[in-house]
């Protein structure tokens, strides 16, 4: 597993996924079915693997409308997890359901792309056109139309950076360790990213 650090062939991997890791357990159920997704993912895609836990990204300040309205570049953490973000191609939001969205920690994060993006010479909106975000979301419910304003927060996100979306992994897990009794769920992980693949053989193929 890559956790915190790019793999050692990044720089020739076809896509390249960063694990984002958003919840505020560690170890839990949505991390758990992640990682057997990534399991699956081909040989030469990079991972990369960051949980907001350990990076203590501070609240969002909205100044956008102060004076010029730009942003410094980012201190850490902050500047962590934009490198990262402008690394991946991939984007993986791994966000256990928490009252009906996403986790505070995943939505401060998505925040502060307000701020990047009036970062002089990042153009991160521009860097995050054609980029590819998932979703992978652990929820104690059985009836999975519960976890459809986390879903619409993280697609409408994607759109509005003009990012296509990968999907959604969703397995019921209450207590730790619950999501390993879902054997729906483990089964879909297996293929859950096969549609990068299939995207990347389309491209090479029409080239």
């Amino acid at each position: 597993m890559i956790d915190g650090n790019r793999s050692p062939s990044t720089e020739l991997a076809t896509r390249r996924f960063l694990f984002l890791l958003t919840g505020s357990r560690r170890d839990g159920n949505s991390e758990a079915l992640a990682r057997r997704a990534a399991e699956h993912l081909r040989e030469n895609s990079a991972q990369r693997w960051l949980s907001l836990l350990d990076l203590d990204l501070p609240p969002f300040e909205d100044v956008r409308h102060a004076a010029s309205g730009e942003y410094p570049f980012p201190d850490e953490p902050g500047a962590t997890l934009l490198d990262a973000t402008l690394w991946a191609t991939d984007l993986v939001l791994v966000a256990p359901l928490y009252w009906y969205d996403v986790p505070a920690r995943a939505k401060n994060y998505l925040d502060h792309w307000s701020g990047w993006m009036r970062v002089p010479g990042i153009a991160f909106q521009d860097n995050m056109a054609g980029k590819t975000m998932w979703a992978v979301t652990a929820l104690s419910d059985e009836d999975y139309r519960v976890a459809e304003p986390l879903l619409g927060t993280l697609r409408l996100s994607a759109a509005y950076m003009r990012m296509g979306w990968g999907g959604e992994l969703l397995g019921y897990g209450n207590r730790p360790g619950d999501i390993l009794n879902d054997a729906a769920a483990l089964e879909k992980a297996t293929s859950f990213f096969a549609p990068a693949v299939a995207n990347r053989r389309l491209r090479t193929a029409s080239r």
